[in-house]
């Protein structure tokens, strides 16, 4: 896709992600709009992509838990549908289904085992009563021995779940052919409860608009029902959008613009997913994503925890295994990614003046919105159980090498997984998320916005949050001993701290000649560098040095000499003004102490 892109660099509107006005006619070339009038037009359209990212999740699940109807069980249902001992159901799906149990929810189909681990008063009630036997099958019967039809299967997955999922794509791509653009504010408008209810499924979309990336919708835990997995049919927002486009009357046009507020006409598109705007998001969901995002964890862990007995068959490769992890990977940065953009974050409104309901164009996000959304991401990111990795499963996620389309991407790679390499990717892609200047200079701005007798989440509190979060071995002497196989800190974490460090250093140096935000951000980055340098101190000099393994002891001795000389180190005074006739910078170095 990169290189393709490359290409249509040198291109007029190469690329064109964004928008451009073009009067051509409807056909004359790919980004074409409405016809014969000016119109906005869209470019790379990854809508498909997405989908393929849900149809994976999908045919895990499918694979793990077996054939299933229409009416399925839910995840945490179908987990023990198989009958497996006691001990081996993990205690978070115990614990849902309880709830449903509690709440008159959940299927009387359960074996009785699992019905007497839920509630043991209910162990007599549930043994199933005796079935009489099956007529046997005559010759006029249509069915094959009297069994239920199968469900038809597309590529190892139910028809009815990828219908109607390849008709929102349709639709999806038949609205850019009629000059609709993306609308990534789409699933913002119902909660996943709602969505996951009597009151949507089944009688209208959960997403306004068919133009968003909308996710597949699988409940784990919200809602007491399974929803419809996919959008039925076109949204509210769509209908208005086409009306107003092709409305011949200025004046009713106008008339229409002005129901912008009604949170059924919510939009947001391209450009604005570079914006402060946390709902223009690819591939979130519900008013509040945040839950979504548990939801997908909660997904993603469950289907790891059955990666080797469940997703693995007998006869196939182990190498399944590892596409298996990654796909669950994907699930977890896709909600890392989804959360992030709420640091910072303002909502964005188009009310023009005068337009019933009409909002200011800007909401700053609440405090505790923000919080929350740091919270999620350093769960998911820093800590070693977030990533569901252990010796046994290590041992499984191998590659598979064919000489073909389907394998040729594996020929150049180990078949042991590169695990540091990988994980360290996903926890600096999350500290710069959480650490990049525009989001910080976002969060300094938004300070000022906030009234002064109102909370505001602020730079230093996330300074202090992501480093207390980064560095919690780093507390003291250690009373215990520990050991290079059992070191004070993982590798994992080793390496997280030395991207959280290189983060720091970074915001120093920015300073200088940035936009007025980053000076504020460069002096409380040094103030961080110079108290994780004394917690360094305290830990290497305290009574318990000789407890820390050699591991830690040279990953805290090394960082600590950094931090100590990126604080005393050399700057360059007017570097910017200074050039000699060939156009070379002239530097003077000058320390702390005055040396030249």
């Amino acid at each position: 896709m990169l290189q393709q892109r490359a290409r249509r660099g040198v291109l007029p509107y190469g690329g064109h992600a964004v928008a451009a006005a073009d009067p051509t006619m409807l056909g004359d070339d790919e980004y074409d709009g409405l016809t014969g009038r000016v119109s906005q037009l869209n470019g790379l359209c990854m809508a498909s992509n997405g989908k393929a990212m849900d149809l994976a999740v999908a045919r895990m699940m499918w694979d793990m838990y077996g054939e299933m109807g229409n009416d399925r069980a839910e995840p945490a249902e179908a987990i023990v549908a198989e009958d497996p001992p006691e001990g081996e159901i993990p205690a978070e799906i115990i614990e849902i289904l309880k709830k449903k149990l509690a709440d008159g929810t959940l299927p009387d189909n359960l074996p009785p085992e699992i019905m007497a681990m839920l509630n043991p008063e209910v162990e007599e009630a549930a043994q199933p009563e005796e079935t009489p036997a099956a007529p046997e099958a005559t010759d006029d019967d249509d069915t094959d021995e009297g069994d239920k039809p199968k469900d038809e299967m597309i590529d190892g997955i139910p028809e009815w779940y990828i219908g109607p999922m390849l008709a929102e794509l349709v639709a999806h791509e038949v609205g850019h052919t009629l000059g609709l653009r993306h609308n990534f504010a789409g699933s913002s408008v119902y909660t996943l409860e709602q969505i996951n209810s009597d009151e949507l499924k089944g009688k209208k979309p959960w997403s306004i608009s068919v133009m968003d990336y909308n996710p597949h919708n699988i409940n784990v835990e919200s809602g007491k029902i399974q929803g419809d997995y996919a959008v039925i049919d076109i949204g509210p927002y769509d209908h208005w959008a086409i009306k107003f486009g092709y409305t011949p009357s200025d004046k009713d046009a106008a008339k229409l613009a002005t129901e912008s507020a009604k949170p059924e006409h919510r939009f947001a598109t391209d450009e604005d997913t570079w914006g402060p705007d946390p709902f223009a998001r690819r591939y979130d969901m519900g008013s509040d994503p945040l839950t979504y995002a548990r939801e997908q964890i909660r997904l993603s862990s469950t289907l790891r925890e059955n990666l080797l007995d469940r997703f693995v068959k007998d006869g196939e490769h182990w190498a399944k295994a590892r596409q298996g992890y990654l796909v669950t990977l994907g699930m977890q940065t896709r909600g890392v990614s989804m959360m992030a953009n709420w640091l910072g974050g303002a909502h964005i409104y188009r009310d023009h003046k005068g337009d019933p309901d009409g909002r200011a164009p800007i909401e700053v996000v609440s405090a505790a919105k923000q919080r929350e959304a740091l919270k999620f991401v350093m769960d998911a990111t820093f800590y070693d159980e977030a990533y569901g990795l252990t010796p046994d499963v290590l041992r499984y996620l191998t590659v598979e090498k064919w000489f073909d389309d389907g394998g040729i991407d594996g020929l150049m790679e180990d078949a042991t997984w590169p695990v540091h390499d990988r994980i360290l990717g996903i926890q600096a892609s999350a500290m710069t998320q959480l650490l990049n200047p525009v989001t910080l200079q976002r969060i300094y701005d938004n300070e000022f916005r906030v009234p002064s007798g109102e909370d505001a989440l602020t730079l230093a509190e996330v300074m202090d949050t992501v480093t207390g979060a980064v560095w919690t071995e780093v507390n003291g002497s250690p009373s215990k001993q520990f050991t290079a196989r059992e070191p004070l800190i993982s590798s994992l974490r080793r390496n997280l701290q030395r991207e959280h460090l290189d983060r720091l250093i970074d915001l120093v140096n920015a300073g200088e000649n940035g936009p007025a935000a980053f000076r504020p951000i460069s002096d409380l980055a040094a103030h961080t560098l110079r108290n994780l340098s004394g917690r360094l101190g305290s830990t290497l000099e305290g009574p318990g040095t000789k407890n820390i393994d050699p591991y830690t002891m040279s990953h805290l001795s090394e960082n600590k000499a950094r931090i100590d000389r990126v604080l005393d180190a050399a700057y360059i005074a007017n570097a910017a003004d200074m050039r000699s006739s060939g156009g070379a910078p002239i530097l003077f170095f000058k320390t702390e102490e005055g040396s030249k």
